[in-house]
């Protein structure tokens, strides 16, 4: 199985990035929901008060397989790991069927220090997205379990994230 893996990695807000995002169906957050335009607003706030954006373009060989929510369910997957270690990035994402070739755009955003990815950074991404777009949905069985166990921990983030809403600024205060 292949991969269509790009990144780009821009000094500016994400405004125009979302903007071309939302286009065909909108944004969905890190909990697999649709982003109202308050938490659109919010993302590009984010974005504008670090100065740095970065997008993900993925696009797996077995894209025309995939459910919308398997879509999802593996960019959140992807995304969650990717954003493991890197406390100010957050993301947004949108899944585009636009074309002959479905694909799912990731606009992420945070310090340049979190959102800095090298060789070896893409090179894991690419073997991350290798498990979580190709090999979970081969075991039914397996992607069942993954999916409840994804929705457990973005259930404890989405607590945390309400419980700590800070702006950019003041985190590293």
């Amino acid at each position: 199985m292949t991969l269509f893996f790009s990144t780009n990695y821009r000094e500016h807000g994400a405004r125009q990035l979302v903007t071309y995002l939302k286009k065909d169906r909108g944004l969905e957050n890190r909990f697999g929901e649709s982003m109202s335009s308050q938490e659109i607003e919010r993302f590009i706030e984010r974005s504008e008060a670090y100065d740095f954006e970065r997008e993900l373009i993925l696009s797996p060989e077995n894209r025309h397989e995939l459910s919308d929510t398997q879509f999802s369910l593996a960019t959140r997957q992807l995304m969650s790991d990717l954003c493991t270690d890197r406390p100010t990035a957050t993301y947004c994402f949108a899944i585009h069927r636009d074309t002959d070739h479905p694909h799912v755009h990731v606009a992420l955003t945070g310090t340049k220090r979190d959102l800095r990815m090298d060789e070896q950074d893409c090179d894991h991404v690419r073997e991350q997205a290798q498990e979580q777009y190709f090999d979970q949905f081969l075991d039914k069985d397996l992607a069942h379990q993954l999916e409840e166990t994804l929705q457990e921990e973005l259930e404890h983030l989405q607590e945390v994230d309400l419980a700590q809403d800070i702006a950019p600024e003041q985190q590293w205060e």
